[in-house]
């Protein structure tokens, strides 16, 4: 009989949220269900955005020795690596696909008797710096960073020195510039 009764009470309590739940729907009103429909279409869309996207890394490296001039882009005109295609050889810069937090890395030498100072650009603000020299041998320097970019920013190596510098390279020494992205945001 306890049993029966206790069944008979949950299939009230059953009965009695169906109630309240249908209810609940009815009382909203048509703009608000749409209004809500749309963030959560909005915030699918960016989740999906977030995580549906292939690896964006790039390496490049120099392939002639450059004296350039102040503030002039240094081009690292061989492409090792561009996954995402993000990397434009024929301009030296990045162009981040995607906001997030990205890592940059440079990797420079001058020759003997030269002096190198470069700056690693996002759009026109630098967020890194790398110099290079030494009176009698070659020398070489790095500078690793990591930068929160928005779609469109531009990343870039500059020279930061005077007349004179110079990025030297030959066979066992690779000048480069390397970049990948490490989480969406």
């Amino acid at each position: 009989m306890l049993q029966l009764i206790m069944l008979f009470a949950f299939g009230l309590i059953l009965a009695s949220a169906e109630a309240n739940q249908s209810r609940f729907v009815n009382e909203l009103d048509l703009p608000e269900i749409l209004q809500r429909l749309d963030t959560l279409t909005n915030r699918f869309n960016d989740l999906e955005a977030k995580y549906n996207h292939g690896p964006i890394a790039f390496k490049a490296s120099l392939t002639r020795a450059v004296s350039p001039g102040p503030n002039q882009r240094i081009i690292f005109d061989d492409v090792k690596l561009n996954l995402g295609n993000a990397y434009n050889q024929h301009l030296g810069g990045f162009v981040a696909p995607l906001n997030g937090t990205y890592l940059f890395s440079v990797y420079v030498c001058s020759a003997g008797a030269h002096y190198i100072a470069l700056d690693l650009l996002r759009n026109s603000e630098i967020i890194g710096k790398v110099q290079a020299g030494d009176a009698t041998y070659t020398a070489c320097s790095s500078e690793t960073t990591i930068a929160k970019l928005n779609a469109g920013d531009a990343v870039f190596v500059q020279h930061h020195g005077g007349s004179g510098d110079l990025v030297h390279v030959q066979e066992d020494i690779l000048n480069s510039f390397t970049g990948s992205l490490l989480q969406v945001v």
